[in-house]
C-alpha cells in the first residue's frame, strides 16, 4: 500500500511509543515509513531546506547542520512520494532564492570560454548557511554542474506534473533559467572537468554530464520524457534548448560510458543515470548495474568508487578499505522497482519483473539491517561501525522513495 502524509505524520510521543522496545525492522511498513518520515523533518527547515545532518563537528571533523544545494534537492523528494507536494516545492523555491542571490556568479562564469580550475568566483557554490544563505568555504571544488542539472530537471517534472516551483515572478526566474542554460553552454558541460558529486576532482563525470543532459532534456521538445506524463505541459516554450546540445551531449555520454571518468570505471553516483534521470540506455543500465552490484556493493552499504579515501580505514592501503554508504542500497532498490515498474508497463524489457521486485526488497531489507534501531540512516560505515552523520538527510529522504516505490510496484502487480 502506498501512504499518504495524512496517515504517517508523527508526533515525537508517537515515534516514542512506536519505539519502546521494539527495533525499527520489526515494525509495520507503515510504522517504519512514518518514524523515517519523522526523523527527515527533524532535519527541515523553517524555509523550506533541509541540514546535510544534525552533526555539529565533534571530533574536528566537518560541520553537516548546514546545506548543501544537492541534498536539499533530493532530501525533499520524500515528499514527492507521499504526496507532500507543497513542502516539495517550498524546497525547490527556496534553492532558486540561492540562485537569485548568486546569479552574479552565473554570469560571470558564462563570460569564461572553458572552465578552468576552482572558479570559485563565478560559481554557485554547494554550500551555504541554513540562516543567511551566505557562502561557507571556497577552499574545494565548487563546480558541480549535477546541481544545476538536478535542478533542471526536477523544475521541469514538477511543471509538467501540474506543479509550479517557479516564483509568482515568473519572468525574472525564466531569465534565471536561461543564464544558467547559458553558463552550462559556456562552460562546455558536455565535454569540460568538474568536481562532480562527490566534490572531487576536476574530471569529466559521466553522472555529471548524464545529470545536465537529462535537465536539458526535460525543457526540450523532443518527446523523450512524454511517456511519464498522463498530459502534455509545453514548458518548452518558456526556456529554448537547441537540439544540437542535446546530441552533444548524449554523444559524450555514450563515449565516456560505462565508465565514470578517466580515473573510475565505476561509480556509485552512475545509478542517477537510471533514477531519477532515466537517461541511460537498456545496454548502459545494465553495464551499470553489474559494475555496481559486482565491484562496490559491501555489507553494509555501496561504496563510493574503489580506493575512495573519505573516511577511509587505511588511508595507506585505501583499496578494499573504503567507507560504506547505506545511501547505496537505497539507490539500488529504487532502480530496482523503477525498472520493475518498466518492465510490467512495457513487457519485461529489462528481464523478468519478479527478479526486479527481490532485488529491491534485498536492498531495502539490507538497507534497514544497518539503520539505527530508532530508524535513521546513517552516513556511512567504516571498520564496521557508522560515523557521526546520523540521519544524513537525503539517504533518509531516499529509504522513504525506495519503500513508496516498492508499494508503487505491489499495488501494479496486484491489478496485473
Amino acid at each position: 500500500m502506498v501512504y499518504r502524509l495524512e496517515t504517517i505524520s508523527l508526533e515525537d510521543k508517537a515515534v516514542e511509543r512506536l519505539l519502546q522496545g521494539k527495533p525499527f525492522k520489526e515494525l509495520s511498513p507503515r510504522d517504519k515509513l512514518s518514524i523515517a518520515y519523522y526523523h527527515l523533518e527533524k532535519l527541515r527547515q523553517l524555509n523550506g531546506g533541509y541540514i546535510s545532518s544534525p552533526y555539529h563537528g565533534q571530533n574536528g571533523g566537518d560541520k553537516y547542520n548546514v546545506f548543501w544545494l544537492r541534498d536539499i534537492m533530493y532530501a525533499t523528494y520524500a515528499n514527492e512520494y507521499i504526496g507532500a507536494y507543497d513542502k516539495m516545492i517550498e524546497s525547490y523555491r527556496l534553492i532558486l532564492r540561492i540562485f537569485h542571490k548568486y546569479q552574479h556568479k552565473i554570469l560571470l562564469g558564462a563570460r569564461k570560454r572553458h572552465y578552468l580550475g576552482s572558479c570559485a568566483g563565478e560559481v554557485i557554490h554547494a554550500r551555504v548557511h541554513p540562516i543567511t544563505l551566505e557562502e561557507i568555504t571556497r577552499e574545494w571544488g565548487h563546480h558541480q554542474l549535477d546541481i544545476l542539472g538536478l535542478f533542471l530537471y526536477k523544475t521541469g517534472d514538477l511543471m509538467k506534473k501540474g506543479y509550479n516551483p517557479l516564483t509568482t515572478d515568473q519572468m525574472e526566474t525564466l531569465i534565471l533559467l536561461r543564464d544558467i542554460v547559458l553558463y552550462l553552454i559556456t562552460v562546455r558541460w558536455h565535454s569540460d572537468p568538474d568536481f562532480g558529486v562527490w566534490e572531487e576532482g576536476p574530471e569529466v563525470h559521466a553522472s555529471s554530464i548524464g545529470s545536465v543532459l537529462a535537465g536539458l532534456t526535460m525543457w526540450h521538445d523532443d518527446g523523450y520524457y512524454h511517456s511519464k506524463y498522463s498530459s502534455q505541459v509545453d514548458i518548452h516554450r518558456f526556456l529554448s534548448i537547441p537540439e544540437e546540445f542535446i546530441e552533444m551531449g548524449r554523444k559524450s555520454l555514450d563515449t565516456i560510458l560505462p565508465c565514470e571518468s578517466a580515473s573510475r570505471q565505476y561509480d556509485m553516483a552512475q545509478l542517477s543515470l537510471i533514477w531519477p534521470y532515466n537517461i541511460a540506455s537498456e545496454m548502459q543500465i545494465k553495464q551499470i548495474l553489474r559494475n555496481i552490484e559486482n565491484e562496490l556493493v559491501r555489507r553494509n552499504g555501496v561504496i563510493r568508487y574503489p580506493g575512495d579515501k573519505y573516511f577511509n580505514a587505511s588511508h595507506d592501503n585505501p583499496v578494499g578499505n573504503e567507507a560504506e554508504w547505506p545511501l547505496g542500497f537505497a539507490w539500488l532498490s529504487i532502480v530496482y522497482s523503477k525498472l520493475a515498474q518498466r518492465s510490467i508497463k512495457n513487457g519485461n524489457i529489462f528481464g523478468k519483473p519478479q527478479e526486479q521486485i527481490d532485488k529491491a526488497e534485498m536492498y531495502l531489507e539490507k538497507l534497514e539491517s544497518v539503520m539505527t534501531e530508532d530508524g535513521k540512516v546513517p552516513e556511512l560505515y567504516t571498520y564496521g561501525r557508522e560515523n557521526w552523520n546520523v540521519p544524513l538527510a537525503w539517504a533518509q529522504s531516499f529509504y522513504i522513495v525506495a519503500r513508496q516505490s516498492l508499494n508503487w510496484v505491489y499495488e501494479i502487480t496486484a491489478q496485473v
